[in-house]
């Protein structure tokens, strides 16, 4: 069976290796050796090689997925542990090497996996005061990039809710974190009298979104299949393990928060950016899939959403 050789083994590791050093390899022999691309975050625009932006997106796409992928073995896989999740998220990772803000792409990636590995850390931790601030630090660097992040702080409540009361502590906590970041900025700001940090995180140009047909079959198919993956995983473990389950819906309703911020973001940024947002919590549902499926094309239906990512290259 072709999902058993993606097993949480040095085997497994290595084809992950090998396909995506195949990906970003194709991307990068590809790419003009004098093609520059930007990099805008906050206001503020850089230039830089693209092959070099190809080869840091790889290591820090890489190295973030892998973290990441350990974590949800942890908590989630740990009865079957897979690489599953670090090939979904590689595959659908590597569409966006075809965007000029990929690089941005990778930075926004790395400070969601870290959100994400604190949402699952509320299950286990005694002490998540630590984990609540700096969840909602993330948040607040986020919105300058983009304003609909600010959507995170419902979903943060929403987890931290599941495993304690959350009180007006809490609640002050939150908004602390949250805050400091764009409190630091505006006090920057008007020292250096700078003010393109701030009129960044509020300029927001609305435009008419530009949706291919190609983009519309990838989320629609991936959502569709995790959603069955979220039902499997959540009715295999109804009952039986709580931890787990309260961590699977957890992880769906960061889907649908993404899914929101999504749908606002078309109106704003291209529909890569979409695809995007949706790398992370569709690799952990698809990987739920193809793990709890006992469906004969099972085996077919995985190399068909491996291949569903070439859709959008």
């Amino acid at each position: 069976m072709i999902t058993s050789l993606f097993k949480n083994t040095i085997i497994g590791y290595f084809l992950i290796l090998f396909i995506s050093v195949g990906l970003w390899g194709f991307s990068f022999l590809e790419t003009d050796k004098e093609m520059m691309v930007s990099l805008n975050f906050a206001g503020e625009s850089y230039e830089i090689s693209k092959r070099i932006a190809i080869v840091i997106s790889f290591f820090s796409t890489l190295i973030s997925g892998f973290f990441l992928n350990n974590r949800l073995n942890k908590y989630l896989f740990s009865y079957d542990p897979n690489n599953l999740f670090l090939l979904f998220y590689m595959m659908i990772f590597s569409v966006e090497l075809s965007n000029s803000s990929f690089l941005v792409y990778d930075i926004v990636s790395f400070l969601l996996i870290i959100f994400v590995y604190y949402l699952l850390s509320f299950i286990t931790s005694k002490n998540d005061k630590n984990q609540v601030f700096n969840s909602a630090f993330l948040i607040g660097v986020l919105c300058f990039q983009n304003l609909f992040f600010i959507a995170f702080i419902l979903l943060l409540i929403q987890n931290l809710s599941t495993t304690r009361r959350v009180g007006f502590s809490e609640l002050t906590l939150i908004l602390t974190g949250f805050l400091i970041p764009i409190l630091l900025v505006l006090s920057l700001s008007f020292l250096t009298e700078n003010y393109r940090l701030i009129s960044s995180l509020w300029q927001l140009e609305f435009k008419t979104p530009v949706v291919t047909w190609q983009f519309i079959v990838f989320v629609s198919i991936s959502s569709v299949f995790s959603f069955l993956g979220f039902q499997l995983a959540a009715n295999k473990r109804s009952g039986t393990d709580i931890n787990t389950l309260m961590l699977i819906n957890n992880l769906i309703v960061y889907f649908l928060v993404s899914l929101v911020v999504g749908i606002g973001s078309l109106f704003v940024f291209p529909q890569y950016y979409v695809v995007f947002l949706f790398t992370l919590p569709v690799s952990i549902f698809l990987s739920f899939y193809v793990l709890e499926s006992s469906s004969r094309w099972k085996e077919l239906a995985f190399l068909a959403l491996l291949a569903l990512t070439f859709l959008l290259r």
